[in-house]
């Protein structure tokens, strides 16, 4: 099995190693993370599990899921990006940074472009897509600012009913990237 390191700039993205656990459950067991998501009475069994099945996707054949660490140059980590494929061609994208590093618009710009770079070069994606609150004005500004468009806004889950938000599905075609890439290169 090879594991995915796609090098961007100032961090990295790379498949989790059982060495980055606790780095992982920290930041998820976090009150701030808790109290965003209304996880109160969260214990690190959901991280763990969610960190088990990261490891476990590194080893399907064929490789559906790329969950990566965002790692600093020392190592640190920072948050982690995914891609699920879902339908033939097509992926939902995510993106968390750890509660230390919201705000860091740079950061997750940086990552959030080399995971897209990742799906539409080398998994030849022709859709990503991805869901957000409505509330994390953030991650909407990140996908617009990548010439993402909002496609679709219904009810979310009961954590974002209880703030008032919905949730917001954004799409990015590989046409719209291409685009992007090639006005950035003239």
């Amino acid at each position: 099995m090879t594991k995915k390191y796609i090098p961007a700039g100032r961090i990295i993205l790379r498949d989790f190693v059982d060495e980055d656990r606790a780095a992982f459950v920290g930041y998820q067991t976090d009150a701030r993370y808790r109290a965003l998501y209304d996880l109160d009475n969260e214990t690190s069994e959901r991280a763990n599990h969610l960190f088990d099945l990261f490891l476990n996707w590194q080893i399907d054949t064929p490789r559906m899921r790329f969950q990566l660490g965002v790692f600093d140059h020392h190592g640190e980590l920072l948050g982690n990006v995914g891609l699920r494929l879902s339908r033939p061609r097509e992926a939902e994208a995510g993106i968390e940074l750890s509660p230390d590093n919201w705000g860091r618009y740079r950061l997750a710009l940086d990552a959030i472009v080399a995971l897209l770079r990742f799906g539409f070069i080398e998994l030849r994606l022709s859709r990503i897509y991805g869901f957000t609150a409505s509330g994390n004005r953030r991650v909407e500004r990140l996908a617009r600012s990548l010439g993402a468009e909002i496609v679709r806004r219904r009810d979310g889950p009961d954590w974002m009913a209880k703030r008032g938000w919905c949730e917001v599905e954004w799409e990015l075609l590989a046409s719209q990237h291409q685009k992007r890439v090639v006005g950035e290169a003239n």
